[in-house]
């Protein structure tokens, strides 16, 4: 006979749910209670290969509210219950035992969401290699869910495997992988994803386009970054945790890669580095910190082939590695763009990208627009929450000292980590910047950087991530404390979110 702590509603709001997990919470359960959670709608599925939507957000509230799956219990009519749990568990649990659950009598209707086009045509010519020797679709995909890894099988089989062919398949059939996430829900939100669109039926397999990562190398711990692009967070992590910690459903390494196992790792992806590349994008880690950008741009010049676009996005905390300055190289190159991730000025930048020198980032912009005039220098800002009211006295600085003109000003906003994100906010503070975006908008004249402005509105507005509010203020204390700083000395605007009686 169970004992049931409460009864949780899958139609309820994650707000509401998350609420009465907290509430439900306690040091001590007995073996026979049970939280319940009553399917009385059916989940959504806009994933072909992915658990319903709705189900995954509850195991993440449950990873949050610290309650073991074994105290849950899923009443449901769906038959395909346990392959759902079995997903979730593996890929979203932070808890290796799954979620109890008990199939009821009833109509379950799951449908796949089918789209008119959900192509990109990268699954045909880019090759992307992440920090952890995984090949993806792309530097946005998920990366738990790769296609292959280079340590174990070659570029070339992965780029034609079975994973490969079956992500392209789907997309011609118009199904979304979860892995390309991202971009979808950009485009859910009537937002300009970075997908690049395509008839899939007219594309071959052919790379013209590269990004390589085969280290996490950076100086930086920036706020909404993780141990998978930052080898500063790795090592924080390791100090806090432990080098054997269980970082939760991201599962993000803690080993890095030796150098010797990078050196053989760029044997194998130099015969990709030819004449027909059409484009490379370097970022990270920190691109201008790693001996391997180097070693790729001098064989460009080996081949002579400098007339290619290359894309940087950099902090742009350094412009030497060693003996080099990276302008020397620049200036071979005929078409170069570099993307400073850039998102606030002085304390706030140093908070929020920890690592951060305001002072070092203005010199070496001026230092870019002074010694390489070729170089197309823009900033390209990741608008979390935290960023915004600085972020537009910045870009209203520049654009009236005429440093950057609009078009050079980009932005994206931050999906992920929800905590961090604009809908993570309360209405009364999203009523208050949604009147300072206006009044921000109201002054630029360029058109794509006032799409990018609404499009964070939209976001903001039409979107509510309030359920993670308190992980925020969990995971911002514990970093608070680590690398002694404060946030509400920082943010005395959101003091009323930092409440410690929260913890």
């Amino acid at each position: 006979m169970i004992n049931v702590i409460d009864t949780i509603l899958f139609s309820e709001s994650l707000a509401t749910i998350e609420k009465k997990f907290r509430s439900a919470r306690k040091d001590s359960f007995d073996p026979n209670d049970r939280i319940i959670v009553e399917q009385d709608v059916p989940d959504t599925y806009p994933y072909i290969d992915c658990s319903g939507t709705k189900l995954i957000e509850i195991q993440k509230i449950i990873n949050s509210v610290d309650i073991s799956n074994c105290f849950i219990l899923l009443i449901t009519p769906n038959p395909d219950v346990k392959t759902e749990i079995d997903f979730i568990t593996k890929f979203y649990s932070v808890d290796l035992a799954p979620i109890n659950f008990s199939i009821i009598n009833g109509d379950y209707k799951k449908e796949v969401i089918k789209y008119s086009n959900t192509a990109c045509k990268k699954l045909w010519d880019h090759l992307y290699i992440g920090t952890d020797s995984n090949i993806n679709p792309c530097c946005l995909a998920d990366h738990r869910f790769p296609l292959g890894n280079i340590n174990t099988n070659s570029i070339d089989d992965i780029i034609h495997s079975e994973p490969a062919n079956q992500h392209r398949a789907w997309m011609t059939q118009g199904y979304r992988p979860v892995a390309c996430q991202h971009c979808y829900i950009k485009e859910d939100n009537n937002m300009t994803s970075p997908r690049v669109n395509c008839n899939p039926e007219e594309q071959t397999i052919n790379i013209t386009s590269l990004d390589i990562r085969i280290n996490n190398i950076c100086n930086f711990k920036c706020r909404m970054c993780s141990e998978y692009f930052s080898s500063a967070i790795q090592q924080e992590t390791i100090k806090i945790y432990g080098k054997d910690a269980k970082l939760g459903h991201e599962q993000n390494l803690l080993t890095s890669t030796l150098s010797s196992e990078k050196s053989n790792q760029f044997d194998l992806i130099a015969p990709y580095i030819t004449n027909k590349v059409e484009k490379i994008y370097f970022a990270g880690g920190e691109p201008l910190m790693t001996e391997e950008h180097y070693r790729i741009l001098d064989k460009l010049i080996d081949i002579k082939h400098t007339d290619l676009y290359l894309v940087y996005n950099t902090n742009l905390s350094k412009l030497t590695y060693k003996n080099i300055n990276v302008i020397d190289y620049w200036n071979q190159f005929s078409n170069v763009t570099v993307n400073a991730s850039i998102d606030a000025s002085d304390t706030v930048a140093e908070y929020v990208r920890h690592g951060t020198i305001w002072a070092d980032i203005v010199e070496n912009i001026l230092t870019i627009k002074k010694c390489a005039p070729n170089v197309n220098l823009k900033i390209i800002s990741t608008v979390s929450f935290l960023t915004i009211e600085n972020l537009i006295k910045l870009q209203t600085k520049w654009l009236n000292e005429k440093l950057f003109n609009a078009s050079e000003l980009q932005l994206n906003v931050l999906i992920t980590p929800h905590y961090l994100s604009p809908a993570a906010l309360p209405g009364h503070h999203k009523k208050r910047l949604r009147n300072i975006i206006l009044k921000h908008i109201d002054k630029l004249d360029e058109i794509k950087i006032v799409k990018q402005w609404q499009d964070v509105l939209s976001f903001m507005t039409n979107n509510d991530y309030t359920h993670t509010l308190t992980d925020f203020v969990q995971k911002t204390h514990l970093l608070d404390t680590h690398r002694n700083e404060s946030f509400t000395n920082v943010f005395p605007e959101f003091k009323d979110l930092y409440n410690l009686q929260n913890l």
